[in-house]
């Protein structure tokens, strides 16, 4: 068997060992969950029927709308949501997991105001949550630390302290939690800044300034032997930084696109979605062809189908180009692009992590064959899933980018897909749901819907279930033989 797969495998385990079971199906407590989107452990419904009502199954009709996932910390599901016409509103609600019951909710007003429209960011950061706190931040600026019970601890303007946030679909970050920091990734168009403050206090830990880059995606951590590294991808850059004093580690312009997609770690990769289209995956939907699609292409009834594990041009697990090793405090020379960087979209791609030996680089492959759209990637063993922006996955290996396969879903997905016993399941933008078994050949395991007519932004999986978001609703879709009662925190 091939040495580099076996290595894979191995970081993938090693990393999926760092929380356990029991505490995966009880906790999702960020966006995409820990980050990887996986639920390791349970079994979640990969179909239902569309009608009827289920035992543990509720629906919540929210006020106001938002785009941010919903997070959950045992038995509590936490979201967020703006309302008014210059979304003046924030609110942040605590649901009770099990019935769907309003704990508490709150309601704060806006620093930064705009005109609320389908162009701009509407409640689209998601909340981080720990044992203490819960932690919502909103694309006016404004980010709040409460504790379980709904007490406000502290609060931050943003952009009252380091000026407003520019740009012309609005701001939609999530904050990231790293050993005692809350960390905010603020990249547009005017001055940018990647921001750590003190989970206890909300002070200022340290402000790094971050090039002016579109990038809506949110900030990843990778920790091994409690070493971590923050990972920042936006359009045009990947970069790592220390979180002891936001020193940048290394840094990489090979990958073009990547305003979008959010970093997805993996044992000591990360792989970074980037849009093959010109924008990134940054601008409005549109129905474009997507890459190695043809418009005669197959509908969602008949999968587009590469030749079996063909590589993709401009792949390569050793890429050209000098390498070593790096210090803290700056990107070393060996690690900078050997050419300016082009404005061309470079497809999606993946970095090491851990230190370099002398025969390898920072970039293990990228392809221009592989488009990564509004979803962020999931892997699952050595292999690993995007989905373009007109709802077409992408499956690659991960050791190489091999595409193993590509096959059309029923239409678009903005929400990221998420991994559970060797299968994936993808959430469409108005309701389907398409389960797929992981492996180098299309398997359809599931297919359903979910009974609404707004646009699916996010989804969490816990106890066994869906939390599923929509513009203005909550619902929990779950197979009630797999569930366990549970009661309000106190």
């Amino acid at each position: 068997m091939n040495r580099w797969y076996l290595q894979v495998c191995g970081w993938i385990t090693a990393g999926l060992s760092l929380w356990g079971t029991s505490q995966a199906t009880e906790v999702w407590p960020g966006f995409r969950g820990r980050g990887d989107s996986h639920m390791d452990g349970g079994q979640l419904p990969w179909s239902w029927e569309a009608r009827g009502q289920v035992q543990g199954n509720w629906s919540i009709r929210l006020k106001g709308y938002g785009q941010s996932s919903p997070v959950v910390w045992k038995n509590v599901v936490y979201v967020t949501s703006i309302s008014g016409e210059m979304k003046e509103h924030l609110h942040l609600f605590a649901f009770h997991l099990a019935d769907g019951a309003l704990l508490w909710e709150k309601e704060f007003s806006a620093t930064q105001k705009v005109k609320d429209s389908d162009t701009v960011s509407r409640g689209a950061p998601t909340p981080v949550v720990d044992d203490g706190h819960v932690y919502a931040m909103f694309e006016s600026g404004d980010l709040f630390a409460l504790d379980h019970s709904g007490n406000l601890k502290w609060e931050r303007s943003i952009v009252k302290d380091y000026g407003e946030f520019k740009g012309p679909h609005g701001y939609a970050s999530s904050p990231l939690l790293v050993n005692d920091l809350c960390v905010i990734q603020v990249a547009h168009s005017g001055p940018s800044y990647i921001l750590a403050l003190d989970r206890k206090s909300g002070q200022n830990r340290w402000k790094v300034d971050h090039p002016s880059q579109t990038g809506w995606s949110s900030p990843a951590v990778y920790d091994k032997d409690g070493q971590s590294q923050i990972l920042i991808s936006t359009a045009g850059s990947v970069r790592s930084l220390n979180p002891e004093n936001g020193a940048t580690l290394w840094m990489s312009e090979e990958i073009q696109g990547n305003s979008t997609a959010s970093p997805t770690v993996v044992g000591d990769l990360v792989v970074i979605g980037a849009a093959t289209e010109r924008g990134g995956g940054g601008g409005r939907r549109t129905g474009t062809t997507p890459p190695g699609v043809t418009p005669s292409a197959p509908t969602s009834s008949s999968p587009v189908q590469t030749s079996q594990g063909e590589q993709p041009q401009d792949a390569t697990s050793k890429p050209p180009g000098p390498s070593g090793n790096e210090s803290a405090g700056s990107p070393s020379s060996s690690e900078r692009p050997q050419s300016p960087p082009s404005s061309k979209p470079t497809g999606s791609g993946v970095f090491r992590l851990h230190d370099l030996s002398a025969d390898q680089t920072r970039l293990v492959w990228k392809s221009d064959k592989v488009s990564s759209g509004y979803a962020s990637p999931v892997v699952v063993g050595d292999f690993v899933y995007f989905v373009n922006r007109v709802g077409v996955v992408t499956c690659a290996r991960l050791s190489d980018g091999a595409i193993q396969w590509q096959h059309r879903l029923p239409g678009e997905v903005w929400a990221s897909p998420i991994a559970n016993n060797g299968h994936v399941t993808f959430f469409g933008k108005f309701g389907f749901v398409v389960t797929l078994k992981s492996g180098p050949q299309i398997e359809e395991i599931g297919e359903s819907n979910i009974s609404t007519t707004e646009v699916v932004y996010g989804v969490a999986a816990v106890d066994n279930s869906w939390i599923v978001r929509t513009g203005r609703g909550l619902i929990r879709i779950s197979d009630p033989s797999n569930t366990k009662p549970s009661s309000p925190a106190n």
